[in-house]
């Protein structure tokens, strides 16, 4: 009996432990075992660097002048004369005067823009005769101041005329009745706008303008 119980005692055992085994591999309370995965290194994303169209250098060009000779021309804005257009009035004004002259005296004018001045050619009526002479002298001089004056009045009797339709140099040459040349002369602007605003007195005016008169190869002593 004893040994029976002995038998049965052990058989309890075994299975005990039996069953104590087998509880521990299906997990039952046991710690569970962990799996160490491996660690994986993050593989590095490739940097995608931004290439840079590189910007055009803008080359400064530098001018280089080229030189050459430059023509003068007379620059004119719409409604202006150039200076052969108000020249051209002038003699207008010359010729008038002396188709009106009482004396019916003869003359030829020519206009030089380029240089600003102005020449007439006066035949005299009678080189032999002292006072017709003088007042032959004489009378450019006073035409030349006529429009002077006229110009510089702003009185509105041409009011779209001013000084710079004045030649600033008027030659004169007298001739002989047969052509030959009696004497050259000139007049100056400045000389007659300065009598013009009484500057100058009527003596200083025709003074200046005598002291210019040169002989010419047809003078002679009976006009004086």
């Amino acid at each position: 009996m004893s040994e029976t119980r002995t038998i049965v005692g052990s058989v309890a055992i075994t299975l005990l432990m039996i069953s104590a085994g087998c509880s521990a591999f299906a997990g039952g309370s046991g710690p569970a075992e962990k799996t160490v995965s491996p660690t994986q290194t993050p593989e590095p994303t490739p940097e995608i660097i931004e290439t840079q169209t590189p910007e055009p250098t803008e080359t400064e060009s530098t001018l280089v002048a080229t030189e050459g000779t430059e023509t003068e021309t007379e620059s004119t804005t719409e409604g202006d004369l150039s200076k052969a257009e108000k020249f051209e009035e002038f003699d207008e004004n010359i010729q008038y005067l002396y188709d009106s002259d009482e004396e019916n005296r003869s003359a030829e004018m020519e206009a030089f823009p380029d240089n600003d001045s102005y020449h007439i050619t006066v035949e005299m009526r009678d080189t032999t005769n002292f006072t017709k002479t003088r007042n032959d002298r004489l009378n450019p001089l006073w035409k030349y101041y006529a429009i002077v004056e006229d110009y510089n009045n702003n009185d509105g009797h041409l009011p779209e005329r001013d000084h710079t339709y004045i030649p600033d140099t008027v030659n004169v040459t007298f001739t002989t009745e047969d052509g030959g040349v009696f004497e050259t002369t000139h007049i100056k602007y400045i000389w007659a706008y300065k009598y013009y605003t009484d500057e100058w007195s009527l003596r200083v005016f025709m003074a200046k303008y005598g002291s210019t008169t040169e002989e010419g190869p047809a003078y002679h002593e009976k006009g004086r």
